[in-house]
């Protein structure tokens, strides 16, 4: 009796998130259509929020922190005169007000926040402290001050709305910003109070909404395997740097060894980040030039 054939799905999707679903949600969706248990995401987004979320699939989870670890970019929706505990529309109304800035103001207001700044994340998120997420401690009431993070928020522009208490702000922002804490900021500089009403991620690093897919166009796909990116062409977007290694030195990194530049006649420098292919020319890790006791050596720091 034949066995059936066990398919390997290995590679990155770039999910377009609808509003409503979680982001665990999509992991169980994307777990479904291809039928594999191993599936993450990078960059958590609310249920409420929509856009990019790549989802990574088979040996792709292991890219999770090298494409996690970059700028993001978002269109959100600012809504003044409202102040919630979540900082957002789904939260408790804390206090309101009637004295709103004009779009000169929110404008101004807008710039002040470009450049590297400070900025306290919300309670409602999903920041582990002592090993609880934040937003387990403020269901339960519990208050915790919380330390600053650096961020840098690259360039906001401002658009208006037919509402005079709401702006279209696109951002462009470094990994770990929150665009809840910064509305709320924002309203806080403009003395009026302000929550995010509306949040989609145009952009997570080298994934654009332009060439995202939304899962109902998946599930409707007689091949969803054809909207997977490979493994490979992830990385070469952070390299175009390759080695080749015979049988020989493809089993030794294989096993974690270094490999010597000057034993297989290459020359690299220091730092330059590697594509490592074996004796068959499949990609197998993903490496960095490093110094060692006998010189320069590439060394695998993430196999696929």
């Amino acid at each position: 009796m034949d066995m059936p054939q066990i398919k390997i799905i290995n590679g990155v999707l770039n999910l377009n998130k609808p509003a409503g679903k979680s982001s665990h949600d999509m992991v169980y969706f994307i777990r479904k259509i291809y039928n594999i248990k191993k599936v993450g995401h990078t960059g958590t987004l609310d249920p409420e929020a929509t856009g990019v979320l790549p989802m990574l699939i088979g040996s792709a989870t292991k890219l999770s922190d090298l494409i996690l670890n970059h700028d993001k970019k978002y269109r959100a929706v600012l809504k003044l005169g409202v102040t919630t505990d979540t900082m957002d529309a789904t939260g408790k109304i804390l206090k309101t007000s009637v004295n709103l800035p004009d779009f000169e103001q929110v404008k101004k207001a807008c710039a002040d926040f470009t450049g590297e700044i400070m900025q306290t994340p919300p309670m409602y998120s999903a920041i582990k402290i002592n090993g609880r997420k934040l937003y387990e401690y403020a269901r339960n009431n519990i208050s915790l001050e919380l330390e600053q993070r650096r961020i840098n928020i690259y360039d906001i522009t401002c658009g208006q709305t037919d509402k005079t208490d709401e702006y279209i702000l696109n951002i462009s922002c470094s990994k770990g910003t929150y665009i809840r804490a910064l509305c709320h900021d924002l309203g806080e500089n403009l003395n009026c109070g302000g929550i995010m009403s509306q949040l989609c991620r145009t952009r997570s690093g080298i994934f654009d909404i332009s060439e995202s897919y939304a899962p109902e166009y998946i599930k409707n796909l007689e091949n969803p395997e054809s909207v997977i990116i490979s493994c490979e062409q992830i990385l070469k977007n952070f390299t175009d740097k390759k080695i080749n290694l015979d049988a020989f030195y493809s089993r030794l990194a294989k096993n974690g060894a270094e490999i010597y530049l000057k034993k297989i006649n290459l020359s690299f420098n220091t730092g330059e980040k590697i594509l490592m292919y074996d004796e068959n020319n499949n990609i197998f890790a993903f490496g960095e030039i490093k110094e060692f006791a006998d010189g320069l050596a590439c060394k695998a720091q993430i196999f696929i």
